[in-house]
């Protein structure tokens, strides 16, 4: 993906070693991580070392797939981590995800970085399908994925959890 990807008030930016901190909002939130395959980062230090794993991860995957960071374009304010990726690291799906601080949720961000996301992958990447997994309880994620055009298909069972499977299309 040509980063950054810009929206009207979004950026969508590679990972640098110092968004650890501001990382560790997202990543050390019992808020956001009951909604993840993964529990909360206990400090900064172990965030760090999760960046550096999401970093590397990014490095591995074809062009136009990874994890990145997301902030506000006037400010540069960070917001939280928005990726394209294979399920599961292997595929064949391809999965929209986002997961932003609590501190900005219900301002329209996850949805206006996931449409962008869809955009770039059914435009540039020439993406067939994309699905967002999501936990049952998780309400504000499905909803972000039915703004996005994404219909639910019904239950799945992915990274361990019993999720909902939201898919679009290419147009």
């Amino acid at each position: 993906m040509p980063l950054p990807l810009a929206t009207e008030r979004l950026v969508i930016r590679p990972y640098r070693d110092e968004d650890a901190a501001a990382l560790h909002e997202v990543f050390g939130s019992p808020e956001v991580m009951k909604w993840t395959p993964s529990p909360p980062s206990k400090d900064v230090a172990e965030t760090r070392e999760r960046l550096a794993r999401t970093m590397a991860f990014t490095a591995r995957q074809p062009p136009g797939f990874g994890l990145w960071a997301l902030e506000l374009k006037e400010s540069a304010e960070f917001l939280g981590q928005v990726g394209l990726f294979p399920v599961e690291g292997k595929g064949p799906e391809v999965e929209v995800a986002y997961e932003l601080a609590p501190r900005v949720w219900g301002h329209g961000y996850a949805t206006e970085a996931a449409r962008a996301l869809l955009e770039y992958g059914f435009g540039e990447m020439a993406l067939r399908r994309v699905v967002a997994l999501i936990l049952p309880a998780n309400t504000r994620s499905r909803t972000v994925a039915s703004k996005c055009g994404m219909t639910l298909e019904g239950p799945g069972r992915f990274y361990g959890l019993d999720l909902l499977t939201y898919a679009r299309e290419a147009p």
